[in-house]
């Protein structure tokens, strides 16, 4: 009985701390003007995003205030949780811009999310949402990220890739990320391999080489030294719709590489005038690159190139219906009818649909893809629109996104 009553003494002692220790969750605030001996309040915030990213825990989120931020390394160690996710978001009204510096030796600046004790253990349940994103090394990269979202930021001018890594269940959406690579690096608009990635409503265009790069290399990628598990390096399950793909410059919208790529689904996208410099047999659309696995579905895209750079849709590297079925896609008979895309890339090209646009109406109605880029509930007519914009019958609802002003 004494045994007894010490073993329970004993468990009362070890569970009543977790049952006293809650999260608290805090509202951070950054600001050109604060001070990072500041306590991080609205009225006293602090004056950098790395400070702020490196004080967050589970529940936490940080509002960052309008301005140039111009940065090293902001780096996530930490995870949030289900309940209590991690967000850093611009504040209501603002429009911040995180401006990477030039690297120093060793050093690339980016945002990186990594696990403080290394890629293989997993970190997740992470939001940044509201950013323009420039100049960096990678604009954001990632290892082992799991239930995490990046949303509404304009990400560009990285010397690498504009979004790099691999990890599950990531929703990147409602981003416009452009103009990443060079002759130099080569690099994608996107490059990452894992498993669930939903990637919808984003505009992708003028990237060095792909737009996006699904990674499902081998099943030889996977090493558990470096992947918090298989679903972090194998590349199946991915969600690509309503994007709209375009100026790509050596490459095709989309890549699909490898043996663990199964179940990739790439539906509603606008693919136009990619591969610039590519000759006209390349793809502009869809390349396929030892290409073995099965079950892609590609449906309801709209494929259009003038002549001037790559032509075909599809690759020649995977066999339909074999690896990939296809229906209801409109290739290559008529223009998408941009506000303003023409045939060559302009500065500040504006990929709204105009009255009259062959993507208007043309899509399967995905929940996936209920909001366009500019946050406007899908549809706006009879069904759902191909590509990221949703056609509005008011022009004053077509403005080109040049910045996150009107971006958002």
């Amino acid at each position: 009985m004494l045994l007894l009553k010490l073993a329970i003494i004993s468990c009362i002692l070890v569970v009543a701390p977790s049952v006293a220790t809650t999260t608290h969750a805090a509202t951070y605030y950054v600001a050109i003007a604060g001070n990072n001996s500041n306590p991080g309040t609205n009225a006293s915030p602090w004056r950098t995003v790395a400070y702020a990213v490196s004080r967050m825990g589970a529940g936490d989120t940080t509002y960052v205030n309008g301005g140039v931020y111009n940065v090293g390394v902001i780096a996530f160690r930490t995870s949030g949780t289900q309940s209590a996710p991690i967000k850093l978001l611009r504040a209501p009204g603002q429009f911040p811009i995180i401006s990477c510096r030039s690297p120093a030796s060793g050093v690339y600046p980016m945002i990186v999310l990594q696990n403080r004790s290394g890629s293989r253990y997993p970190i997740g349940w992470i939001t940044i949402e509201g950013f323009e994103i420039r100049n960096c090394h990678d604009g954001i990269k990632f290892y082992s990220l799991r239930d995490s979202t990046i949303r509404g930021n304009w990400i560009h001018h990285s010397r690498g890739n504009g979004i790099f890594g691999y990890g599950t269940r990531i929703l990147i959406d409602r981003n416009k990320i452009n103009n990443n690579g060079s002759p130099t690096t080569g690099s994608h608009g996107l490059y990452a391999s894992g498993s669930y990635f939903t990637i919808t409503n984003n505009l992708i265009y003028g990237n060095e080489k792909y737009g996006i790069q699904l990674n499902g290399s081998s099943t030889s990628f996977y090493d558990p030294s470096k992947h918090a598990g298989p679903e972090y390096a194998h590349s199946y399950n991915w969600t690509i719709a309503n994007n709209t793909f375009a100026y790509e410059r050596i490459a095709s919208g989309i890549v699909i590489w490898g043996s663990t790529c199964s179940n990739a689904r790439i539906e509603n996208n606008i693919f136009y005038e990619n591969g610039v410099s590519s000759s006209s047999s390349g793809a502009q659309g869809i390349n396929f690159i030892s290409t073995s696995c099965r079950g892609i579905v590609i449906r309801n895209n709209l494929a259009y190139a003038s002549g001037s750079g790559a032509t075909r849709f599809l690759g020649s590297g995977a066999t339909a219906g074999v690896h990939y079925t296809q229906s209801g896609n409109i290739v290559n008979t008529v223009a998408p009818r941009f506000i303003n895309a023409p045939a060559t890339a302009p500065s500040s090209p504006n990929f709204a649909l105009a009255s009259g646009s062959p993507a208007i109406n043309m899509g399967l109605s995905l929940s996936a893809t209920s909001t366009s880029y500019l946050n406007i509930p899908r549809p706006q007519q009879s069904y759902y629109d191909i590509g990221a914009y949703e056609y509005r019958l008011s022009s004053a609802q077509l403005a080109a996104p040049t910045s996150l002003q009107n971006a958002n």
